[in-house]
């Protein structure tokens, strides 16, 4: 459907294309750097799904934030008891395990091949983020890692709706978890792998039911992919906006367009936040205040 796309690279697609998916839910989280060694050790539960104790030890900082926003969204899905067994998961990270990877060149010029973790490679890869959702709860539909730039959460949109025709019609029960991450400011680690700053981190996840054209409800939560042309009206946010603002539109229940290709957008029209959306991450607005 579309002929190239890739990191920091705007995709090509046909002007003639059309594809939507309802939102069932959209949740947003972050967490400073600081905090992610006592994250990585809750326990991750919502209702009859959990991730078995531990399994997050070792994951990416990304990984974390993407799980917890993912379980957020478990929470608030408006589906309540759907089989999620053969739902699809697209993760869009922005230059995930840079930190872990660091870390671990200090540790290989330091102490030798001993300092390498074998967990450096399933943790830090393009896909670790939908991996660890898929297999730590059971979804055994599609599986992607996109982005790993600066595109990522405009790819992972694209995916989406590049996706959804198929399943709704192989399988019309299945979602797709998109799950977006990055940080607002890359980490910086000092020559003994030690951190200098304290970033912020953050976790997307939109949850999309698949549904064919003449089924859409466009007064509902939904996003749509079109021509530009059909958007005219609207302002197109670049294929580059940060994640950082997508949260910060998200929250406000905002409608936002995003120009994905020279003919394409993507129009996205996100549930009416309630009151414990709009309200920061309570470690997070300490630190703001500190």
């Amino acid at each position: 459907m579309f002929a190239h796309i890739g990191m920091n690279q705007a995709p090509s697609l046909p002007a003639n294309l059309s594809a939507h998916c309802q939102i069932d839910s959209c949740a947003t989280v972050s967490a400073h750097l600081s905090e992610f060694p006592t994250l990585a050790r809750e326990k991750y539960a919502h209702g009859s799904h959990s991730l078995p104790t531990r399994f997050l030890r070792h994951a990416d900082e990304q990984t974390v934030i993407g799980v917890r926003s993912l379980l957020k969204a478990m929470a608030s899905d408006t589906q309540k008891n759907i089989d999620i067994s053969n739902d699809a998961v697209i993760a869009a990270t922005c230059l995930a395990g840079q930190p872990a990877a660091a870390r671990t060149m200090i540790g290989l010029r330091d102490k030798g091949p001993v300092g390498v973790t074998p967990h450096i490679v399933p943790q830090c890869s393009l896909h670790s983020v939908a991996s660890a959702a898929s297999v730590g709860f059971g979804m055994h539909g599609p599986n992607f890692g996109v982005g790993g730039g600066t595109h990522c959460v405009s790819e992972g949109l694209l995916l989406s709706v590049t996706l959804a025709p198929m399943l709704a019609t192989t399988s019309p029960t299945a979602r797709i978890w998109l799950i977006c991450t990055g940080w607002d400011q890359q980490p910086s680690l000092g020559t003994n792998g030690e951190a200098t700053n304290d970033p912020l981190c953050r976790g997307l996840t939109l949850l999309l039911r698949p549904t064919l054209a003449h089924s859409v409800d466009t007064m509902c939560p939904h996003i749509h992919v079109a021509s530009q042309q059909d958007f005219h009206s609207h302002i197109h946010h670049p294929i580059d906006t940060p994640l950082r603002q997508f949260c910060e539109r998200f929250e406000n229940g905002d409608s936002t367009t995003v120009a994905v290709s020279n003919s394409c957008a993507i129009k996205i029209l996100p549930p009416i936040p309630s009151q414990d959306a709009r309200r920061p991450n309570k470690t997070v607005a300490q630190k703001g205040a500190a």
